[in-house]
């Protein structure tokens, strides 16, 4: 019963108390401050991923600057052809899928 009474014991208790409280309860908790930095990191890297797609479009768009390169961006992505031609796409099987030679 001593121990319980002194000031010592009182103040540790009350220090403990307050920090697993502040780790484990709090709103700003540690285990929910380590979720919302894994998931800031995920959405950097998706932001980072998307602007290095926009950049790459972007510079794909610089190359686009006649019919010529329109028409051949078409016939090579989308597979067009004009009218007096045939257009042969070779497919190649690998594990039970086919996959387009290129």
């Amino acid at each position: 019963m001593k121990i319980i009474r002194s000031p010592f014991f009182r103040y540790t208790a009350v220090i403990l108390l307050f920090g697993v409280w502040i780790l484990f309860f709090d709103d700003y908790s540690y285990c929910k401050q380590r979720e919302m930095n894994k998931h800031l990191a995920e959405l950097q890297k998706t932001l980072q991923e998307t602007k290095n797609a926009i950049v790459a479009c972007e510079a794909k768009n610089e190359k686009m600057n006649g019919m010529e390169a329109i028409e051949a961006a078409g016939r090579e992505n989308y597979y067009m052809k004009r009218d007096d031609e045939v257009v042969f796409i070779f497919l190649k099987e690998e594990n039970g899928e086919l996959l387009l030679l290129e």
